[in-house]
């Protein structure tokens, strides 16, 4: 049973721009160490993990409805990109996401559609 959906877009060229602007500084906001160093080192590609980072933990804060308040921050949702897309709540996003009713387990979908990074977060019983 689905207890949230979220969806967000993000523009990979505004990510470029932050990355160039801030560089680690902007990432260690989004994510804990553990996840950041599973990002690609190359530019190109890590703008892309990031863009879909982003839009997965976008996602994610929409589909448990609070976005980045009541406790909620960004590294409380990681994102894992491989084998496959998923979406994993800590913190206080699980613990939104149980007094929902949900076992804080989520399905994913991430990818990129032109300069878009797309991402959809089902939030499951």
């Amino acid at each position: 049973m689905v207890i949230g959906v979220g969806l967000d877009i993000v523009e990979i060229e505004r990510i470029e721009r932050l990355l160039a602007r801030y560089g680690e500084h902007f990432v260690g906001k989004l994510m804990g160490e553990p996840e950041a160093a599973l990002l690609p080192t190359a530019a190109a590609e890590r703008t892309l993990a990031v863009a879909l980072a982003v839009a997965g933990k976008e996602a994610a804060s929409k589909a448990i409805g609070t976005g980045w308040s009541q406790g909620v921050f960004w590294r409380d949702v990681v994102v894992v990109r491989a084998p496959v897309p998923a979406v994993r709540l800590e913190r206080e996003a699980a613990a939104v996401a149980k007094r929902l009713g949900s076992s804080g387990r989520t399905r994913a979908r991430l990818e990129l559609r032109g300069s878009l990074a797309v991402g959809e977060v089902w939030l499951l019983r």
